[in-house]
């Protein structure tokens, strides 16, 4: 570990410069998804009802399960007819809400100059973690160590390149000065520096849920590493306590949380039971993401798979904890790094693990690998067992994981490639005044096509209807002059469509019925397994002239009028 060794005498600005290097495909990686919702949220000719809590744009309370908002994004196409009505999820972020507030200001249309303030944001809450390190009596190899496996850690590179997650980074580091100034305060008693402290938590909270994870390495560090031993310093965490049941209460109190979206987002509150029930498998694949290679988005790709994973993850993180073993038996400090990380991975289990929620879980874990990688240098450790661990996370994370962090960094583009999204420019809309029922088009594009084209300045459908995003045939017959009955050869809403409605727990029937102010849609008849393969559509007799059928065949767009009355038209998928 030569590499390591000379990495202490790094100063930290050339640990910067090796940071921005490697990062620097983020600053050209454009936006991706909520991004462009809040550019329109934040835009002064979009029209759209504000949502039902405290936040201050509504640009993290995007569904909010309030009737008028939910028909108008359904009329704008960004969420689907079948939306359940109480699905929502609404998270309290005002200082990252003020963040992009901030951006659309000075910088609207720019996406380098958003991507310029997340890097400072992250360069800060690398020079904030440097001194948690040596604050925590860390030597200068170990503190270059840890720092260098944050700082160039792949899993980060979405939460840096994603302008949306900057929530993450700014609740990382007002979390880290909490802890700074808490053991400041621990040290000297000095009441200043508690109420400095607390500002810092509540800044950390304000800036996303993940700020609650602070709260983990407070309860680590009073168990394991507070000299006054764990029964006095748990009594000192009183202040904190407090602080965080009232942010929780004033959370629920402004209409905050999640609900009937256990798909994505489960709130621990409201769904005790299927929280802790995701938890046991899901906090071994965010601490293997961690630790190993793999990312922890994978977890998603295969729900069938979802219970080997874990199990496989919980090895891996087995194994891992063997390897430091020694470091944990001999190390307070150790063990203080080694409780915050496990504890930190609590909160962000409520949602489907993903890398970019590794940011307050790979503060303990990069102390830990930087300390491990210092007793190995300095032959503390001389088991050939334990070093051989020791030099594959080396290899891992200041080898590959630095290789990787230019492409993880560009992965707005590289995921916006792999979800299509560059369709949502090529659909032939060709009037602002059109209304288009839209067939066949994968739901992330559907759902992104009417914030993504108007950000890029291309034509925006007045009303845009997603029916189906299932490549399957359909038959369209209008029966009057407002009113249309369109059958599928499958059931729809599959798969994906549900997580926006789980057919399971929130079931169609026959009779069930969307109205918005431009179109009413009434479910028919159901498939032998529950899905609507049978609709009634009826529009605004007004506006009849201007309704567009958008269909992929599977090769390109198909645009069509409406067939006469009396008539019928079908949709299906282009032959090989």
């Amino acid at each position: 570990m030569v590499y390591l060794n000379r990495l202490q005498y790094f100063p930290y600005w050339a640990l910067v410069v090796i940071t921005i290097v490697l990062t620097l495909p983020a600053l050209f990686s454009g936006w991706l998804g909520d991004d462009y919702i809040h550019y329109a949220l934040l835009h002064p000719d979009i029209d759209i009802p504000p949502a039902n809590d405290w936040s201050l744009f509504g640009l993290f309370s995007w569904v909010d399960a309030s009737p008028e908002r939910t028909q108008v994004l359904i009329d704008r196409g960004v969420i689907p007819w079948w939306t359940y009505e109480g699905f929502r999820y609404q998270f309290w972020r005002p200082l990252a809400e003020l963040s992009h507030w901030l951006d659309h200001q000075l910088w609207r249309n720019s996406a380098l100059m958003m991507h310029v303030h997340s890097l400072v944001l992250y360069l800060g809450l690398g020079a904030a973690l440097q001194r948690l390190y040596s604050r925590m009596q860390m030597s200068p190899l170990a503190v270059a160590g840890a720092l260098a496996v944050y700082l160039w850690d792949s899993t980060h590179g979405l939460s840096l390149s994603w302008v949306a997650n900057r929530n993450a980074i700014m609740a990382s580091l007002f979390g880290v000065l909490c802890l700074l100034w808490y053991l400041d305060w621990r040290d000297t008693g000095g009441l200043r520096t508690l109420l400095v402290s607390l500002f810092w938590l509540l800044c950390s909270l304000f800036s996303g849920e993940l700020g609650i994870s602070t709260c983990a390495y407070l309860g680590a560090y009073a168990l394991m590493a507070d000299k006054a031993g764990p029964g006095k310093a748990l009594i000192a965490l009183w202040p904190y306590v407090v602080i965080s049941i009232a942010w929780w209460l004033l959370y629920k109190l402004g209409n905050f949380g999640a609900d009937n979206s256990d798909t994505n987002y489960i709130d621990p509150l409201e769904s005790p039971l299927i929280f802790l029930s995701k938890v046991w498998e899901r906090i071994p694949v965010l601490l293997f993401a961690q630790f190993g290679l793999i990312p922890a988005d994978v977890f998603g790709f295969n729900p069938k798979g979802m219970v080997i994973f874990s199990l496989f993850s919980l090895f891996f993180v087995a194994l891992v904890f063997l390897v430091l073993l020694p470091l944990l038996k001999r190390s307070p400090e150790a063990r203080f790094w080694a409780l915050g990380c496990l504890l930190a991975a609590g909160p962000v289990s409520s949602t489907i693990p993903a890398d970019r929620n590794l940011m307050m879980v790979g503060i303990g874990a990069s102390a830990l690998l930087g300390m491990l990688f210092e007793a190995v240098t300095l032959h503390q450790i001389t088991s050939r067992v334990i070093r051989f661990g020791a030099y594959a996370l080396f290899a891992i994370h200041l080898i590959l994981s630095p290789l990787l962090m230019p492409l993880f960094s560009y992965s707005p583009q590289v995921w916006s490639r792999l979800m299509g999204l560059q369709a949502t420019q090529t659909i032939p809309i060709e009037s602002n005044r059109e209304r288009v029922l839209l067939f066949g088009v994968s739901m992330p594009i559907a759902l992104a096509t009417t914030p993504m084209r108007f950000a890029h300045k291309q034509t925006v459908a007045e009303k845009l209807w997603l029916i189906s995003s299932d490549p399957m045939k359909f038959i369209i017959q209008r029966v009057s002059a407002s009113v249309l009955i369109i059958e599928s050869e499958h059931g729809m809403v599959n798969e994906f469509e549900q997580t926006v409605r789980d057919l399971s727990r929130q079931p169609l029937e026959p009779g069930f019925q969307v109205h918005t102010e431009s179109i009413s849609i009434e479910v028919l008849e159901l498939d032998p397994a529950g899905h609507p393969n049978r609709l009634r559509v009826q529009f605004d007799p007004e506006h009849m002239d201007s309704i567009r059928v958008i269909y992929w065949n599977g090769k390109a767009f198909q645009r069509s009028e409406l067939p006469a009355i009396g008539k019928e038209m079908l949709l299906r998928q282009a032959t090989k």
